[in-house]
């Protein structure tokens, strides 16, 4: 019994330099935390995401959700220095219900609510630096 304990120890062992900290928990460019506060008619936006994607598409995308109207992306998963589009989206309930066919649950109907000039058509943009990585969007109807 004591030899397949071992042998686990031994495994535990020589596999753990392999999962410890690293001062760096991702490969290529630099990339920087980004973070901000977003509003729509003055109202926060909860339970919507942003999205920041490469203008040129050579970087990451990046983003993530939006809570009480702010998001906060680390830099482990943030932007790379470069110019962005921005999207904004915000799905809500429309108060009808449909099922699903496979499962036969029943969920509540959710519907874009942004105009697709914040989304797919998004006319937003942001220029992302080492010194500027706070934006805030106050979108209008």
């Amino acid at each position: 019994m004591k030899s397949p304990r071992r042998l686990l120890l031994l495994v535990v062992l020589g596999l753990s330099p392999l999962t410890g900290c690293s001062a760096k928990p991702y490969e290529g460019k630099p990339r920087i935390p980004i973070s901000g506060k977003v509003t729509y008619d003055g109202r926060p936006i909860d339970g919507g995401t942003i999205s920041f994607i490469p203008a040129d598409g050579s970087n990451r995308v990046s983003g993530g959700p939006l809570i009480q109207g702010a998001y906060q992306v680390p830099e482990e998963k943030g932007a790379n220095e470069g110019e962005y589009r921005v999207e904004v989206r915000w799905p809500r309930p429309t108060g009808k219900k449909y099922k699903d066919p496979d499962t036969l649950e029943t969920y509540n109907e959710q519907k874009e609510s942004m105009p697709k000039k914040y989304n797919t058509q998004s006319e937003l943009t942001a220029s992302v630096t080492e010194t500027k990585n706070q934006f805030d969007f106050d979108l209008k109807p």
